[in-house]
């Protein structure tokens, strides 16, 4: 086994470990495309929904920026994808299939080029391609077997791109349901208004930006932070008590316990847990206090208390006004003070 083979299996072992961002990894082997065959760019190319065009989805090169916004249905790449079968081409203007398109549009010149077809479960859905070739020979048969080689490393990242988006879509349902689940025993229970969860989540995430925390972390806790109150049978309180949230302060210990068992969702945990905790230490289920609570947990306590006192406030500006009031006065005590200011002056200043 040559040297360069040896160095692609090292490099392919790495890539799927290194990260799981399909973009970034299909420019990890755009780049290793380019390293491999000593070639001075490398391409990508995807076909369309419909297939009538390829589209650049990773390019390396100045014209990389011009090439994304090139639909590609003639050259030698779309004769690749459309015959499942290589091309390597040592002299463009000498092969017919060649037709200088992307080079008119771009003004770069094109002297060789490889390019490899991308199939997934048998049916083509891309090329891989290099032009030029450094130096003064051209692209050889171990560069051809190479880039194949790589090129089904690329229809892996692409088909688990596109099982992720599917696991995404159910996972956003899921989601979905859970609210609309917490929402309705809420509702039903005097303990929140409709679309509650929605706007404590649009408003923690807005504190977070703020406070530069992590947004998806922030999101799931805030918009499942009351998934406990699910279990109400469990808690033994009932429909219509004067402060169903008063019989309601383990909901915060069993919402944790239901999302911990989803893997996606376990870094929400603590906030779901923790967002009943006040920042002077009297708050539940374990007392913490100041630092101790989660930063992600006491953003989600800030807009959870507002929406709280929305709910019992008269719906007219001098309400919202009160609401405001008693939130600043519960900075340091309840709630955390720098949340609170951040809260006011840029979150509900650009309300």
């Amino acid at each position: 086994m040559t040297e360069r083979r040896l160095e692609l299996l090292d490099a392919i072992s790495d890539l799927f470990r290194d990260t799981d961002d399909v973009d970034r990894l299909l420019q990890k082997i755009g780049t290793l495309a380019s390293k491999l065959a000593r070639a001075e760019g490398s391409s990508i190319l995807i076909f369309s929904e419909d297939r009538s065009h390829l589209y650049f989805k990773v390019s390396r090169g100045k014209t990389a920026p011009i090439l994304r916004r090139i639909p590609v249905s003639d050259g030698v790449a779309w004769w690749v994808a459309q015959n499942g079968r290589p091309a390597l081409v040592n002299d463009v203007e000498s092969d017919p299939r060649f037709t200088g398109t992307i080079d008119k549009i771009t003004g770069f010149k094109t002297r060789n080029l490889l390019c490899v077809p991308i199939k997934l479960e048998g049916k083509v859905i891309g090329v891989l391609e290099v032009v030029n070739k450094l130096g003064e020979e051209g692209f050889t048969k171990e560069d051809l077997q190479l880039l194949s080689m790589l090129s089904s490393q690329a229809a892996i990242a692409l088909r688990n791109a596109e099982r992720m988006e599917e696991y995404r879509n159910f996972f956003s349902n899921s989601i979905e349901i859970f609210v609309k689940a917490i929402e309705t025993v809420g509702v039903m229970a005097n303990m929140m208004f409709p679309g509650h969860c929605w706007r404590v989540a649009l408003i923690s995430t807005l504190i977070g930006q703020m406070m530069d925390v992590e947004g998806e972390e922030l999101y799931y806790g805030a918009v499942l932070h009351d998934i406990g109150i699910l279990e109400y049978k469990e808690l033994g309180w009932e429909f219509g008590s004067e402060d169903p949230w008063e019989n309601a302060k383990q909901h915060p210990i069993w919402g944790a316990n239901i999302v911990k068992e989803i893997k996606m969702l376990s870094s929400a945990v603590p906030i779901i847990r923790h967002h009943h905790e006040n920042y002077d230490g009297t708050g539940y289920p374990d007392g913490l206090k100041g630092d101790e609570i989660p930063l992600g947990a006491r953003i989600v306590s800030v807009a959870e208390r507002y929406e709280e006192l929305l709910l019992k406030a008269p719906i007219s500006g001098k309400g919202r006004s009160e609401v405001i009031e008693r939130i600043k006065g519960m900075a340091g005590k309840e709630l955390d003070p720098k949340v609170v200011e951040i809260f006011i002056s840029e979150v509900l200043r650009g309300r």
